[in-house]
């Protein structure tokens, strides 16, 4: 990312490399969890990995459903609120597809809270 006004923005969905780290052997969409001034200075991102296998996740209250068409996803996605993981920004492949919405990402957000016991559900 040459420009430097260009970098991965909180809220945006891209397409990553598989996400070794969390076993994951699949390109997968994530959105971009961390704050703007982080993410135009570091070389990483955070990231929530989404997927669309979204059978069983009422029982999970660190999955978040997002609808199709939030975010440019195609599909009705979960937000994998358990897998939040620091991606490289080169292994962002192709996007931002687009901003989820900020009801979708506060959702997120309280998932994440929700992991690392800061929210009781």
């Amino acid at each position: 990312m040459t420009n430097p006004d260009s970098f991965p923005r909180q809220g945006q969905v891209y397409l990553s490399r598989a996400l070794r780290q969390s076993g994951d052997t699949k390109k997968r969409p994530v959105v971009v969890i961390s704050i703007n001034a982080r993410n135009q200075y570091s070389s990483t991102v955070l990231v929530v990995p989404f997927s669309s296998n979204t059978e069983n996740m009422a029982e999970n209250p660190s999955r978040v459903l997002i609808p199709a068409g939030d975010g440019g996803l195609d599909v009705d996605s979960v937000a994998m609120c358990e897998v939040i993981t620091n991606v490289e920004k080169r292994y962002l492949e192709w996007g931002p597809y687009e901003e989820i919405s900020l009801e979708s990402l506060e959702r997120i957000q309280q998932g994440i809270q929700v992991v690392i016991g800061i929210y009781l559900v």
